[in-house]
């Protein structure tokens, strides 16, 4: 559900079923529904800022040499680790940069598991196997992604129910998580754009 900031969401139109809502008072329904639209919101942004930071990562790659490229992995100059860098640079150069993946789907992904999406010898189609179990409500973890794009068996695992109350405890817990999810990618992204910019300033002298 992506949403402009001067969108008014009906609250009517969020979709809870009768097992979400059983037993639960009329302000106890407005308020999960608060609830999804601000982690709706929230899994946009991160998408987003998953999708800059990649984009970015790559494009300074693309205009420095190697070495240059693995120092700068080194410097500590961006708030996230080699392996995370390395992970996005890769899913964006081989499939992230030209798809339109919905962002909130982008945000249930690792960078681990973008990478592993382009994977050599990996089709749209077995990308599309990901994308459909995320809308499913499948938890997608790597191995998970490994073996819908690589094949394998998987192995089912039932998840006890929770109580409304764990699941509203949960809804809570998941907006504190990615606030400070989007607060990093976008200090990521604004160190990233700084770099571009320097590198912009310096070719013009030059």
């Amino acid at each position: 559900m992506d949403l402009s900031p001067t969108e008014v969401v009906d609250l009517a139109n969020i979709p809870l079923n009768s097992e979400v809502t059983k037993g639960l008072v009329p302000a106890q329904v407005e308020y999960v529904k608060e609830s999804v639209v601000e982690i709706n919101e929230e899994l946009s942004c991160v998408g987003q800022s998953l999708r800059a930071v990649a984009a970015n990562l790559s494009d300074i790659k693309g205009n420095i040499k190697p070495g240059n490229w693995r120092a700068f992995l080194k410097s500590g100059a961006i708030n996230c680790s080699e392996r995370f860098a390395i992970d996005l640079v890769s899913a964006y150069t081989n499939w992230l940069g030209g798809s339109d993946i919905e962002d909130n789907l982008l945000a249930s992904l690792t960078p681990r598991s973008l990478a592993l999406m382009g994977s050599k010898g990996v089709t749209d189609k077995e990308r599309q196997r990901v994308f459909k179990a995320l809308e499913n409500g499948e938890r997608m973890t790597e191995a998970t992604v490994r073996v819908l794009v690589k094949g394998g068996k998987r192995s089912a695992k039932v998840s006890p129910k929770k109580t409304e109350s764990e699941k509203i405890k949960s809804l809570k817990e998941k907006i504190e998580t990615y606030k400070k999810i989007i607060v990093s990618l976008q200090d990521e992204n604004k160190k990233l754009s700084e770099l571009l910019s320097n590198r912009d300033k310096i070719k013009s002298l030059l």
